[in-house]
């Protein structure tokens, strides 16, 4: 991200460029993609399970507990869609090539350059945003020029780990995020920062001329053009002056252009310098854009904060947006995907930590996003760039082509936008005001679900508990029951995190299920967990989308609360060793009754066909000398008399290829609730009545 090489060249010399200062009772505009990612990866937080948002969700309320302290007033601006020019795609394209390697790497146990941030997690950071009630904003397009605008229409500093805020002339300044030490914020009551003026940086240089910086961003290679693209002979580091490890070809550049009075000089010199004018003409071409990019005028969101109006000045293309969209868009409410599918009619998925040598995870999402656009899509014409290779496209049809992966190839998808019939009276100008039954019908038809879901479960579960459903429906490889088990302790945690205090029990399971959560787990992730669980969160991540396109026709669940990678991966390593579910809640009924709604609930929603090979998964992968015994009648007396496996000496210990070594807390956590639990080798509880009398059940379900 940024300029090539900038960043790390600042870095080594930031005793010159970088000045100390204590930050406090300021404005401060915030980089809001950047912050989110660097605030998980800085504390490496989960990534080969999934992810760990509630661990997530502290950090983040740490961070701006620290700026509130020092009487410092956040403003957050986030990344909407693609630019609609394509400027960037190049750059794009290598990001997901690169993330899908990444990816591969860390399912594999390999060491990686980089990382696969978790799908929900931004979700999960406009998610907490808002319950912060911080200030921010989503940008229809890219934020960088629109985060520097507002600084400067506000005259006060960026946050950001991007080195593109070298480049800009920012008034107040640019405060980089690997320097800002918000953890001593809530203490000293000021944040020790380092900050950068643009105007100090070219005193270093013959008090080069501001205005030739943005050439060093052209010439250095940026997102918007890469180097290779200027045919430039120069070895700039002949020109350099630096006698550090990195950064000696920047520094040629920046004394190259210290020679010069202004920029139009400069570009004059590197024009005469190619002898080709054909290679002249392509460089000027592609200097001019990228020059712009960083030319500040007024911001587009500054009224957003001020009087919380929506941009109302969008490019002609944007224009497409229907009226009503523009503010969900802007507060966070509709993910940005819309615009990509509606304007560009391309979007991007990208991969998880899964399985490489299986299809994507994305796939059985797919169905889903087809209805999403459908409803973006109808009526519109394909563009004349997005062509898929059908021999004809019958007018009214419209395809978004999705980047995807095959096996580990970045490739792209052409998916025919459609809905269901229920959908056919809906239209996107007006769809903010149809009827919410209507709107509830397209998201169940969506998800392939008829029956409505019991009164006995809150509302703020049935999306989750739709997904679940359309998951067991579709997923290859067919999940099991330890993989359903432990995806619901996962929403019991969630549900007790910070919940019901002081009912009785739930400190001491709450305390079962986060030791799982931090129970240490090395090596590679199991891969069949891994995608079986990625494909999951695809499934939710889809769905969370199209039901904000239909303006929540159902309440969201708390995504921060819902999963937890770590836990749930450990669960059902455990629970596949022949642990019950249920030994995990025994201490506390809000628990326990939870969890057998939770699994009623999803289990009663199922087609006979899924629940019987659902049934049969687990029975195959169950060993063979396992037998079950009678459960106990009595409800009142499971919670003292839950039973688990003792795990065989010779069953399913860690290998390399990461399916389950014993954890060092192991031993810790049955003693926690050993008391609650009674251990026979190689015997099973089975809670008899509920699976059983569901198989009788006749049911119809639209898939």
């Amino acid at each position: 991200m940024g300029v090539q090489g900038l960043l790390s060249y600042i870095e080594e010399n930031h005793h010159a460029f970088l000045k100390d200062c204590n930050f406090k009772r300021r404005e401060l505009v915030i980089d809001g993609d950047n912050l989110c990612f660097n605030l998980y990866r800085g504390q490496h937080f989960d990534i080969k399970h999934g992810g760990d948002y509630y661990a997530f969700e502290i950090e983040i309320k740490k961070f701006f507990h620290a700026l509130r302290s020092c009487n410092i007033e956040p403003y957050v601006v986030l990344d909407g869609g693609s630019d609609h020019t394509d400027k960037k795609l190049e750059t794009l394209k290598r990001r997901a090539r690169d993330r899908i390697k990444n990816g591969r790497d860390i399912s594999l146990g390999r060491k990686h350059s980089g990382s696969v941030m978790p799908i929900l997690l931004k979700g999960v950071f406009i998610e907490i945003l808002s319950r912060l009630q911080v200030p921010f904003v989503q940008c229809m397009e890219e934020a960088d020029w629109e985060t520097a605008a507002l600084a400067n229409e506000w005259n006060c500093p960026v946050l950001s780990g991007d080195s593109d805020f070298f480049i800009f002339r920012l008034k107040a300044g640019f405060l980089p995020l690997s320097h800002f030490q918000w953890q001593k914020g809530a203490s000293q009551k000021s944040i020790p920062a380092k900050k950068f003026l643009i105007s100090n940086f070219c005193q270093h240089f013959n008090n080069m001329k501001v205005e030739l910086v943005p050439v060093l961003a052209a010439l250095a290679g940026n997102d918007y053009i890469k180097r290779e693209r200027m045919c430039v002979s120069f070895n700039w580091e002949e020109y350099s002056r630096f006698n550090g490890v990195h950064g000696s070809r920047i520094d040629g550049i920046l004394w190259w252009l210290s020679g010069f009075q202004s920029s139009k000089k400069a570009i004059k010199a590197l024009l005469d310098s190619l002898q080709d004018p054909q290679t002249s003409g392509a460089v000027k071409a592609a200097l001019a854009p990228c020059l712009r990019e960083y030319q500040l005028s007024k911001s587009n969101i500054a009224q957003f904060f001020l009087n919380g109006l929506a941009p109302s000045k969008l490019p002609q293309e944007l224009e497409i947006i229907p009226t009503w969209m523009r503010m969900p868009l802007s507060d966070g409410r509709m993910s940005a995907i819309v615009i990509e599918a509606l304007v560009l009619q391309r979007v991007r998925v990208g991969p998880q930590v899964e399985n490489f040598d299986l299809p994507s995870c994305n796939g059985i999402s797919r169905p889903i996003r087809q209805v999403m656009y459908g409803l973006l899509l109808a009526g519109q014409k394909q563009r004349a760039d997005r062509r898929p290779p059908v021999a004809h496209v019958t007018p009214g049809e419209c395809y978004v082509e999705e980047y995807d992966r095959e096996g580990v190839t970045l490739t792209s998808v052409w998916v025919k936008a459609a809905c269901p019939v229920s959908g056919k009276n809906l239209h996107l100008e007006t769809l903010n005001r149809a009827p919410k039954e209507t709107r509830l019908q397209m998201l169940r038809d969506a998800l392939g679900m008829t029956k409505p879901i019991p009164n006995s479960i809150a509302a703020k579960f049935h999306l989750a508990v739709y997904v679940t459903c359309y998951w067991l429906s579709r997923a290859d490889p067919q999940p099991r029951m330890e993989h359903l088990w432990a995806l619901l302790l996962g929403f019991v945690f969630g549900e007790l995190s910070g919940r019901h205090k002081g009912k009785e029990g739930i400190a001491l399971v709450w305390n079962r299920l986060n030791n799982l959560r931090t129970s240490c787990m090395v090596g590679r992730p199991d891969l069949e967990m891994a995608h079986t669980y990625s494909q999951w969160q695809a499934c939710l991540y889809a769905t969370y989308k199209l039901n904000r396109l239909l303006c929540l026709a159902l309440p969201e669940p708390e995504k921060a609360r819902l999963y937890c990678g770590p836990l749930v991966h450990q669960a059902a390593l455990r629970l596949r060793r022949g642990m019950n579910p249920e030994s995990l809640l025994s201490a506390g009924p809000v628990p326990l009754q939870l969890f057998r709604d939770l699994q009623d609930a999803v289990l009663d929603c199922l087609e006979p066909d899924v629940r019987d090979r659902l049934q049969k998964a687990s029975r195959q992968n169950n060993p063979q000398d396992r037998r079950r015994t009678k459960s106990h009648s009595s409800v009142d007396d499971l919670a003292s008399h839950f039973q688990h496996f003792e795990v065989d000496e010779e069953e399913e210990e860690e290998d390399d290829r990461g399916r389950g070594r014993r954890s060092k807390t192991d031993d810790e956590d049955d003693q926690l609730y050993g008391a609650a639990c009674q251990i026979r080798t190689r015997h099973k509880k089975k809670r008899t009545g509920a699976l059983d009398k569901l198989n009788k059940r006749d049911r119809v379900m639209w898939a």
